[in-house]
């Protein structure tokens, strides 16, 4: 007899991307999967090329335990076209896209399915993030910021302002097809699908952030983040702001949020648009790190204005002087 923590993650479809080449990443997730119990549907999307197709297909009959859909899709096929179709072939309320490289905390899962059941205007909830470095252990946490306006303009300046994706939040099947059906049509590079995603996953609804660690993802040299910078990608930041066609990306991501609005009868202003996306593109222009210095920075004794700054505390230096004569004469102003 199926416990209730069970019948609950059966009302949530986990859909797991994947590729011949990242087998043994795929093997050891669903591993993880079958060890913590998770009684989820899984829906995966193996966009292997057709000489490779039998690699995941193997991986998948290795684990009967599991209740897992295999979707093959051709290689070229959008990534955001084939979370669709994964999503569409869902039989369960909500879903939870899960990389093939990172690992669902299922206590907080069951969290999350209770606050969604509990709050119906919640587009998606999530709770924190971290990277982790298997070798150490160390662990870096990941900013996650709920969105709780009422009103859903306000809730998209919010999100430009101190952006949380939803990707990999606990999201309704309905509203993520219709989300990221409208993202791919409008923004189907890869840096503005991603941020276009989120801001109309929360044009529908806040979103909730619970203090408890929700996903855990590992830093490693394969990891689809660090392949982009190391080949710097001029798809993605930190390279994408030299793309030739950066302002043209831009101007359609602009447009994008305009016509969610507009689709969704929600009265918006550009101008604050455009100041939330100057934000938006502020903070992630470092977020996926930037190169490393080819010159070596100064040692901080060598700075001039360190120097300068010790002078300061001498009221007899000439310089200290000066400067409080000038204070003295804006003063009288």
């Amino acid at each position: 007899m199926a416990t209730d923590v069970e019948s609950a993650e059966r009302t949530v479809t986990l859909i797991v991307p994947t590729v011949h080449h990242r087998a043994a990443l795929f093997d050891r997730v669903l591993r993880y999967l079958a060890h913590a119990g998770f009684k989820c549907p899984i829906i995966v999307s193996d966009h292997s090329s057709p000489a490779h197709l039998d690699v995941i297909a193997g991986t998948v009959k290795r684990h009967p335990a599991l209740a897992i859909t295999l979707l093959q899709h051709p290689p070229e096929m959008h990534f955001l076209r084939r979370l669709v179709l994964c999503a569409s072939a869902a039989e369960t309320p909500l879903v939870h896209l899960h990389a093939d490289d990172d690992f669902l905390v299922r206590p907080t899962l069951n969290l999350l399915i209770g606050e969604m059941t509990r709050r119906p205007e919640l587009a998606a909830a999530m709770g924190l993030n971290v990277h982790v470095t298997m070798e150490t252990g160390e662990l870096i946490s990941l900013p996650k910021t709920g969105i709780q306006n009422a009103k859903p303009f306000e809730r998209l300046i919010a999100t430009l302002e101190t952006f949380s994706s939803v990707l990999y939040a606990l999201r309704r099947r309905d509203e993520f097809i219709a989300s990221l059906s409208i993202t791919v049509d409008r923004c189907p590079d890869v840096q503005f699908w991603q941020y276009l995603e989120t801001c109309v996953a929360i044009l529908n609804g806040p979103t909730a952030v619970l203090a408890d660690l929700h996903y855990v993802r590992e830093v490693h040299a394969a990891k689809w983040s660090s392949t982009l910078v190391n080949d710097r990608s001029s798809e993605h930041f930190p390279y994408l702001i030299l793309a030739p066609d950066f302002a043209t990306k831009v101007t359609g991501f602009r447009a994008g949020l305009a016509a969610a609005c507009e689709q969704r009868g929600v009265p918006y202003q550009q101008d604050a648009i455009d100041a939330g996306v100057i934000h938006l593109l502020h903070r992630g222009f470092g977020a996926m790190g930037l190169p490393e210095k080819i010159i070596p920075p100064a040692e901080s004794s060598d700075d001039p204005m360190v120097q300068l700054s010790a002078r300061f505390s001498d009221l007899a230096d000439p310089i200290t002087n000066e400067l409080n004569r000038i204070f003295h004469v804006a003063a009288k102003e």
